[in-house]
């Protein structure tokens, strides 16, 4: 019987006689001889000449690096295109305000929020509607297979609308109790932190939520990007309600911007966060399109030395204990061997309500209004719409310029937003996150033959 090579193998060289072949669709993996690759090698194909081929080619096959001849080994990537076919509604978005007391200079949301714009906070009821949907929809959620339902408080800055948030996080409590919602549904809320007080943060310690505060640095940093409107600088009330969250025992979170005022520093970053704020749980985030005139070399500077530095802050939280979640998903996913439709909960996961009752795919087009509607809340399921539905259907397992690709199971596609305003359509490539996926999976590869098997052979 002749083998053939499967549509999505890769072939990574190793040194030391070993190559690394990888199924980028399923994410199987076996790091092969050469000696005994270049024996299996005839006309064509493969095929089984001793017991050593044997036991390398029944491995391949199975993970479907090597097929046979005649078959087209697509049957796994048609099984997982089914998944696609429908949105499940499992993050609801609450954006309680469109505005911000900081003039954050990378900013994507106030971006696109036009000069004249009349600022809107969310109504007790607009919330209270929302919470309902998204209960609702979860039931259809854990029904479709998903386990993981977030709700995410968002902005502008949602502490502007103190009572708002109040009774968010107590109508939250309310669901749960009420078996509406499932314990398991975790809420975050997403701040710069600058006006939490003590009653908020005992409204979020009820709820279990978690507060994620914006940090990009020590203040030669932070306070280059992230300032008020008059320019001053916000690291030191940042860092003073970060550490009082801490101290009154609310879980707590950081997330890191990559621009221009951090990148080539990002280790160093990690290590002060660590050093001066002990912190366990982070994430860095790759920069949105903001309307920044940006240079092809730019951009693609950006993109390279962001993924060079990523990896090696994944290193440096791996020593330290932390996690560093951008690429612990991937890492997770690699393990496991679970494809990643979508890195983006827009892309047909996600529910997202304006201040003003309006619901769209995706927060960032807020200021816009584009791929939103205006709904009633009481009997909107967004899974049945078609902005859902197209957006579902966005990811790299439908797009033909992914499918060639080291990273297309590990992947999801990046951030249809950054495609959209970059390229004038969400199904074109988010560049900057084509970079990181691909580095990261070499990387993962390489990492794992390195701390498992080079040492074997060594």
């Amino acid at each position: 019987m002749k083998y053939v090579e499967g549509p999505f193998l890769h072939k990574i060289p190793l040194g030391r006689g070993y190559t690394a072949f990888y199924n980028s669709l399923s994410m199987g993996l076996v790091f092969a001889q050469d000696n005994v690759i270049n024996r299996c090698i005839v006309p064509g194909g493969y095929q089984i000449v001793d017991k050593d081929t044997k036991s390398l080619i029944d491995s391949m096959s199975k993970l479907e690096l090597l097929i046979e001849e005649g078959t087209d080994g697509m049957n796994t990537y048609r099984s997982y295109l089914n998944a696609l076919n429908k949105p499940s509604i499992n993050i609801l978005y609450l954006l309680l305000t469109d505005t911000c007391n900081l003039r954050c200079k990378y900013c994507y949301f106030l971006a696109n929020i036009e000069d004249n714009h009349k600022y809107s906070l969310m109504s007790q009821e607009v919330a209270k509607n929302s919470l309902e949907m998204f209960a609702r929809n979860v039931k259809k959620s854990l029904a479709d297979g998903y386990k993981d339902q977030q709700i995410v408080i968002y902005g502008g800055e949602p502490t502007l609308n103190k009572d708002t948030l109040i009774f968010v996080l107590n109508y939250i409590v309310h669901l749960k109790k009420n078996k509406e919602l499932p314990d398991t549904v975790g809420t975050t809320i997403n701040t710069n932190g600058i006006k939490l007080d003590t009653e908020v943060i005992e409204a979020t310690k009820r709820a279990g939520a978690t507060i994620a505060i914006s940090i990009d640095g020590p203040s030669d940093i932070h306070d280059k990007l992230r300032v008020y409107p008059d320019g001053r600088a916000t690291l030191s009330d940042v860092t003073a309600k970060y550490k009082m969250a801490k101290e009154l025992g609310a879980k707590t979170g950081l997330c890191c911007t990559v621009d221009d005022h951090n990148l080539g520093r990002l280790p160093s970053v990690l290590s002060w966060l660590s050093d001066e704020l002990d912190v366990k749980g982070m994430g860095f985030n790759i920069l949105l399109e903001n309307k920044k005139d940006l240079t092809s070399e730019e951009y693609s500077n950006y993109s390279e030395e962001t993924a060079k530095e990523l990896i090696e802050c994944f290193k440096l939280a791996r020593a330290k204990g932390i996690y560093e979640d951008r690429i612990m998903r991937r890492v997770k996913n690699f393990v496991k061997k679970t494809p990643v439709y979508s890195d983006c909960g827009g892309c047909g996961l996600q529910a997202v309500v304006a201040p003003d009752g309006d619901v769209g795919v995706c927060q960032a087009f807020c200021g816009t209004k584009q791929y939103f509607i205006s709904a009633d809340l009481t009997s909107f399921e967004p899974d049945q719409h078609e902005f859902w539905k197209e957006w579902r259907k966005r990811s790299p397992l439908n797009m033909d310029q992914c499918k060639e690709c080291v990273a297309l199971g590990n992947c999801g596609g990046g951030c249809p937003y950054s495609a959209y305003e970059r390229k004038g359509s969400i199904w074109e490539l988010d560049e900057r996150f084509c970079v990181h996926a691909k580095q990261t999976v070499e990387f993962l590869i390489n990492d794992l033959w390195q701390s498992k098997y080079e040492t074997n052979i060594a």
